[in-house]
């Protein structure tokens, strides 16, 4: 029987706005300080429109750690 500090379990969740990127980074135009060639231009879509939930719980109850992502369970493959 575990003991009761080996009971718990940590469960948090992180919602993001998706970000499309439309220029993105295309080389260097300073190689020494690491200076891009040109400025990215993204969007940021209203997260209540389209967005990306990941939860994960944690608990040394678990065989391994537990991930969801937009409410479907990730399952590590061996």
């Amino acid at each position: 029987m575990a003991c009761e500090s080996e009971k718990w379990v940590l469960m948090v969740t992180a919602q993001t706005p998706t970000n499309i990127a439309v220029i993105k980074y295309w080389g260097k135009r300073d190689e020494s300080l690491i200076l891009p060639i040109n400025d990215s231009i993204s969007v940021t879509l209203d997260p209540e429109h389209l967005c990306t939930t990941t939860t994960v719980a944690v608990s040394p109850r678990f065989d391994q750690d537990r991930m969801w992502l937009n409410g479907k369970v990730m399952l590590r493959k061996a």
